[in-house]
């Protein structure tokens, strides 16, 4: 059940402060002094001419909780509220936040009329302030084509191989994009450019007066290992978005494609007690292991009307999680963590976060002989702790497949273009 507030305290637009912002939503930060709320967001839809749906916030809120928790885990998906809001607030904040957001976003405002807003933890910060957070936002793949060539493999990453997910984290250092996002308490650094490797120094209290070629080749080495190691450690999340990828998207943009051509099929956006029977039938097929993959043709020409529809929606399904968001947040670790486990969530949540403790000497990789070149063998003994969600979970329309379709072509012909045939991913 959906959990709905109102909370007169936080209807103060001095209270927040801008964060991030993408095509449909605004983020913004508690910065009050209520111990209450530290280290949450407020997330705010922006207008969109597209939507059919009543209340998009509260489906979108049930459509992250419903529909995608139960398939990914639900420690990997926060809690949240639906706050309750009225126009004059959104205004207020709309006014307060225009002049810090980017002049190619600003043609799309806050939406004055959405009935809530969503209420999150911050995961780009620990709400109790023991020492700085370094968070590390990786996303699956960054749909659209890009005037970069990238050597970024999601298979790479994926593959719980050591030295794959290196090339994968090397690839996306050089290239980040939107695939790869560094924040240090909460303040994103811009990869690449001036002090951001100052700010990793920071973090990993390492001096840095003299910044020279190999010390930086330390600091991202370290920041590399910190990210092998905690991938290897959650591998279960790994394996399951993969495997929920891959079955959810048996047919591929060009199958479903073929479906709405030919057959035509009368669609219309599932209601979240659809999508709930969707994912029912989609266990029950895959637990059965009914895989159709090796004889898609054949397949797709026996396909019954309510199967079509299934596998339409399924790919939607597929499309939030290819472009959903993966974040650790690390800290050092300290003697409080696993003794007051309460402080490790903002008070206005119920549920804890669940830490893990990790340090860089765990590794048992050769991959990490390079850290053990430089004299600061120090630095790898300590501990930190981190935890791990899974964001943007934004259901995808329909209205969206044309869209899919469209860039799948460009994303072909601009891999073509580029001569990478010889750089092939492979599972």
């Amino acid at each position: 059940m959906a959990r709905v507030e109102t909370i007169p305290e936080l209807y103060n637009t001095t209270l927040w402060k801008f964060k991030a912002e993408g095509n449909a939503n605004i983020t913004l930060s508690y910065v009050g002094e209520n111990a209450r709320f530290s280290a949450t967001v407020l997330r705010l839809r922006k207008d969109n001419q597209l939507d059919t749906i009543i209340d998009p916030q509260y489906f979108t809120y049930s459509y992250a909780n419903f529909i995608m928790k139960p398939l990914i885990g639900d420690k990997y998906v926060g809690e949240s509220i639906l706050l309750e809001v009225q126009p004059e607030f959104l205004k207020a904040l709309s006014k307060s936040v225009l002049k810090i957001r980017s002049n190619k976003r600003t043609q799309k405002d806050i939406d004055h009329n959405q009935k809530y807003a969503i209420l999150t933890p911050d995961h780009t910060v620990f709400p109790s302030n023991i020492s700085p957070t370094l968070s590390v936002e990786l996303k699956y793949l960054k749909r659209g084509p890009t005037d970069d060539v990238t050597r970024y493999c999601p298979l790479d990453l994926f593959s719980l191989e050591d030295k794959r997910i290196r090339k994968a984290i090397e690839a996306l250092i050089d290239c980040p994009g939107s695939n790869l996002k560094l924040f240090i308490q909460g303040l994103q650094i811009e990869i690449g450019k001036e002090n951001w490797l100052t700010s990793l120094c920071e973090f990993f209290e390492i001096g840095y007066p003299e910044l020279d070629d190999k010390k930086q080749h330390y600091v991202i080495d370290m920041l590399i290992v910190l990210l092998i190691q905690v991938i290897m450690k959650e591998q279960y999340l790994f394996r399951r978005l993969k495997i929920l990828q891959k079955t959810l998207d048996e047919l591929d943009i060009e199958g479903i494609n073929k479906l709405l051509i030919t057959l035509r099929p009368k669609l219309s956006e599932p209601l979240l007690e659809e999508w709930k029977l969707i994912v029912d039938e989609y266990m029950k097929r895959t637990t059965a292991n009914n895989s159709n993959n090796e004889n898609v043709l054949e397949f797709m020409s026996t396909m019954e009307n309510k199967q079509i529809h299934q596998r339409i929606y399924e790919y939607l399904m597929s499309a939030t999680l290819k472009d959903c968001s993966i974040i650790f947040s690390f800290r050092k670790s300290d003697i409080r963590d696993f003794a007051e486990q309460k402080s490790h969530s903002s008070q206005i949540f119920q549920n804890k976060e669940r830490l893990q403790q990790i340090s860089l000497s765990e590794t048992q990789s050769p991959i990490s002989d390079s850290l053990n070149k430089y004299p600061y063998d120090n630095y790898l003994d300590k501990p930190y702790v981190y935890k791990v969600n899974v964001i943007d979970l934004d259901p995808k329309p329909l209205a969206k497949l044309p869209y899919y379709q469209e860039l799948d072509a460009k994303i072909v012909e601009n891999y073509l273009k580029c001569g990478a045939t010889n750089n092939k991913c492979s599972e």
